[in-house]
C-alpha cells in the first residue's frame, strides 16, 4: 500500500513510499482511507523544529486526521461491520488510568497518537482500535469526516468556558481551528469575531468571510479593533494561533470578569504579563483534544451544518501529499485532504 512516511529525523525527510499492508490485531479494524488531512502539527513535523523533536520518532506514516470505510476485522471486534464509514480518534488510551476513568480519554497517562506513536492515516489502509471509532452519519461525506479530530478540538475547547447568547467571543487565530472554534460558539448564540494577522487576509480572514463570520482589519491593534467592531472588550477570547503575542492580545482585548481559553500549541516558552489577568481576575483555562461524547456531537454539528467544513478543504491526490504540505506552509490553503483513492 501507499502512505506518507516521515523518513528521517530532518526538515522535509517525507516521501510516499510502499508499505506492507498491516493486519488488525485483537480489538482492531482495518480502515480503507477515504481521506487524510494534513494539521499544524504534521506542518512541525515536516519541518523538523523544536516541538516535532521532542515527540516524533521517524520513520513513521504520518496522520492523525483520518476517515474511510471497515475493510477487515481483528478478533473480538463488536459493534462494528465490514463497509461501515467511520473516522477515528486521534488519541490510543488505556481505559484503565485515572484519567480515562473519569472518561477524560485524551488525557491518558499511557496515550499514544497516531501519526507520532504508531501509523498515522496518511495511507490507503491504517489499523484503529474499534473503541476509537464513530460512525459517520450518512448525510455527511465520508471524506469531509476527515477534519472530524480537528472540529472537536475546537468545539471541545468552547465547551469548557460556554459563551452565552449575545456574550462576545473573539477568536484569534484564523486557521482550521479557530474558524471551527468560530462557528462553534455561533451555535450557542454568541457574537463572534475573528482577528488574524497581515499574513491571514488573503486566504484565512477570506475564508472566514466566506463561513459569514466577522473579522477584524488585522493591520490593526486587536483589542481596539474589536471595541470599535462589538462595542466593547470580548467576554470570551479563544485562543487558536499559539502565539505569545496573541496570548497578550487576548489579555488586552477580554473584558474584567471574563475568560480566556487557550487552544493553540505554543511552539515555544512565552513571556506573557499575568499581572493584567490578576487585575481583571480572569479565568484562564487550556484545553487539549476533546472527549469520545465531543467527537460524537461534533460528528452531528458537521452532518447537519451547524458546523461548515467544506470551505475549509481542499484535495489533494495521495501521490500529490507534497505539494500539500508546501500550499499548506505557504497558506495558500487552509486545510490539504489526502485522497488514496
Amino acid at each position: 500500500m501507499r502512505a506518507v512516511v516521515k523518513v528521517a529525523a530532518a526538515a522535509g525527510a517525507v516521501e510516499l513510499r510502499d508499505l506492507p499492508v498491516p493486519e488488525p490485531g485483537a480489538g482492531e479494524v482495518l480502515v480503507r482511507v477515504a481521506a487524510a488531512s494534513i494539521c499544524g502539527s504534521d506542518l512541525h513535523f515536516f519541518n523538523w523544529d523544536k516541538v516535532a523533536q521532542v515527540f516524533f520518532e521517524p520513520p513513521m506514516t504520518m496522520g492523525h486526521e483520518f476517515s474511510g470505510t471497515v475493510e477487515a476485522l481483528g478478533d473480538g471486534v463488536r459493534g462494528v461491520a465490514l463497509g461501515d464509514r467511520v473516522a477515528a480518534e486521534s488519541v490510543v488510551y488505556c481505559g484503565t488510568c485515572a484519567a480515562c476513568r473519569r472518561g477524560s480519554t485524551q488525557l491518558c497517562a499511557n496515550r499514544r497518537l497516531f501519526g507520532i506513536h504508531r501509523a498515522g492515516g496518511m495511507a490507503e489502509l491504517v489499523c484503529v482500535p474499534a473503541q476509537l471509532l464513530h460512525a459517520v452519519p450518512a448525510a455527511l461525506d465520508v471524506r469531509q469526516a476527515a477534519i472530524l479530530e480537528p472540529a472537536v478540538v475546537a468545539l471541545h475547547g468552547v465547551l469548557l468556558q460556554p459563551p452565552r447568547p449575545g456574550d462576545r467571543v473573539l477568536v484569534l487565530g484564523p486557521g482550521p481551528v479557530g474558524l471551527l472554534a468560530a462557528q462553534a460558539a455561533r451555535t450557542m448564540g454568541a457574537r463572534v469575531l475573528v482577528a488574524g494577522t497581515p499574513a491571514d487576509a488573503a486566504t484565512r480572514l477570506a475564508v472566514a468571510r466566506e463561513l459569514r463570520l466577522e473579522t477584524l482589519d488585522p493591520s490593526a491593534p486587536t483589542a481596539d479593533a474589536a471595541r470599535d467592531v462589538a462595542g466593547g472588550l470580548a467576554d470570551l477570547v479563544v485562543e487558536c494561533s499559539g502565539s505569545g503575542a496573541a496570548l497578550a492580545s487576548a489579555l488586552a482585548a477580554v473584558r474584567p470578569g471574563g475568560a480566556i481559553t487557550l487552544i493553540g500549541l505554543f511552539g515555544a516558552p512565552v513571556e506573557v504579563d499575568l499581572s493584567a489577568a490578576i487585575r481583571k481576575e480572569l479565568s484562564i483555562r487550556a484545553s487539549y483534544i476533546g472527549t469520545p461524547e465531543d467527537f460524537e456531537r461534533a460528528l452531528g454539528l458537521i452532518a447537519t451544518g451547524a458546523l461548515q467544513v467544506g470551505p475549509l478543504l481542499r484535495p489533494y491526490p495521495l501521490d500529490e501529499a507534497l505539494r500539500g504540505f508546501q500550499d499548506a506552509l505557504d497558506r495558500s490553503v487552509m486545510k490539504p485532504l489526502l485522497l488514496p483513492g
